[in-house]
């Protein structure tokens, strides 16, 4: 049975946030009862370790902005299912040098502990948010692994891995599995099959205009565009 993995990135009001990488927690809040009304299982990406057997949808994050924390976790929590943040560990706390003169705070150590604690998953999205497929083997593992050290070291359990960007190859997905990885998360424009490899499952990314009907379409209609 296929699932819905969504991807997203920050939370918070266009004033405060601008559109760019950013849903609003009320349109975000309307897309998690859509799926609560639907009876939809809701995962954690570690979850897809075992493929699910029944409809379920898995909210992730990528990047670990401090406006994640403060505006979605409430909602999150407020619906009582559990979101997948992705933490650039050595930018914790920092902000989202990658993104030039958009950059944005980052969440520290104690927001995503904090965060794990109640029932959250955070996974590993690289040491520096590099494009993995561009760096030979090597490097990528140094990568992947500097990051999961870090998490272990502020008692972080991750359990699944986002490659930044989305970008990732054969190398990667064999980085992230010596590093223990069993479950990585990329991009695609389509619901994740059982046939996907594990450590490449396909997610779909949810822009801020995005409202219940293009959210559908995304699900449904788009796949069958080709």
């Amino acid at each position: 049975m296929d699932a819905v993995v969504l991807c997203f990135h920050k939370v918070g009001s266009q004033k405060k946030e601008g559109r760019r990488l950013n849903i609003d927690p009320r349109r975000l809040d309307a897309h998690i009862r859509f799926f609560a009304r639907r009876k939809f299982q809701f995962l954690r990406a570690g979850d897809f370790q075992q493929w699910p057997d029944r409809r379920s949808v898995c909210f992730t994050f990528d990047d670990a902005y401090a406006s994640t924390l403060e505006y979605g976790r409430p909602v999150f929590e407020r619906n009582e299912v559990p979101m997948t943040l992705y933490a650039v560990t050595r930018l914790v706390g920092m902000t989202s040098s990658w993104d030039g003169e958009l950059a944005r705070p980052l969440a520290d150590w104690a927001d995503l502990k904090a965060a794990q604690a109640a029932g959250h998953e955070i996974g590993n999205h690289s040491g520096n948010h590099v494009h993995l497929p561009r760096l030979p083997y090597v490097e990528q593992k140094a990568e992947i692994d500097l990051a999961h050290e870090d998490l272990a070291s502020h008692g972080i359990a991750s359990k699944s891995i986002c490659y930044p960007y989305g970008h990732q190859d054969e190398q990667s997905r064999l980085a992230a599995s010596q590093a223990g990885y069993k479950v990585g998360m990329a991009l695609g424009k389509r619901l994740a099959s059982p046939d996907d490899p594990r450590l490449a499952i396909p997610r779909i990314v949810i822009a801020f205009g995005d409202s219940l009907p293009m959210l559908l379409y995304k699900m449904h209609l788009r796949p069958k565009l080709k």
